[in-house]
């Protein structure tokens, strides 16, 4: 009896170290089951931050450059600007420092003398200009000249003149602003092509 007792014994225990190895394998192979879901999980999370990080990067890079050609679009029209008001500037200065009262009665004088000869002509120009101008202008004239020009003051002048026919609304502007605009238009071209470059 002692023999099938020890056989029994003998089996419990195969079949209780069987069942347990069993078990512990089921065990196991669940948890390198989980472990390979959660590093799969793990590995996909992680490509998906990457990529995440990429797009990202890539936006902002392309953020970025979009800012910094604006920046640098907005720096050359600034500059092109000042670049044009500053040759307007010049323009006009050397323009107003040549119309002196003495050059402003030479030319009245002789466009009043070819153009529309007997009839009223009104020039128009700034009251300092004028007062300088009147004397200057009506004393080497004729008696009939001086009764075919009228000198009238505006405000819009600064240095020059305009022409035209008295009670007329048009006139041939000569004053700085329109003498610059004039020679800066012969200049534009030129100074465009410097600019584009």
């Amino acid at each position: 009896m002692d023999i099938k007792l020890e056989n029994l014994i003998e089996k419990i225990k195969k079949e209780g170290i069987e069942e347990a190895q069993q078990t512990a394998d089921e065990l196991l192979q669940q948890a390198k089951q989980k472990a390979a879901s959660i590093i799969d999980k793990a590995n996909k999370d992680a490509e998906s931050i990457v990529q995440d990080g990429k797009r990202q990067s890539q936006q902002f890079q392309a953020n970025a450059e979009a800012e910094i050609k604006q920046a640098a679009r907005n720096t050359e029209l600034l500059l092109k600007e000042r670049i044009n008001s500053l040759f307007d500037n010049v323009f006009k200065k050397q323009v107003s420092t040549t119309l002196t009262p003495e050059f402003l009665k030479e030319l009245i004088l002789k466009i009043a003398d070819t153009w529309a000869k007997d009839d009223n002509k009104e020039v128009v120009l700034n009251d300092n200009d004028k007062e300088k101008l009147q004397d200057l202008l009506f004393s080497g004239l004729q008696e009939e000249a001086k009764n075919t020009i009228t000198l009238k003051i505006s405000q819009d002048i600064s240095k020059g003149f305009r022409i035209g026919m008295k009670g007329d609304q048009v006139y041939y502007d000569f004053s700085d602003e329109a003498i610059a605009e004039v020679l800066k238009s012969l200049l534009n071209p030129t100074l465009k092509e410097i600019l584009e470059k």
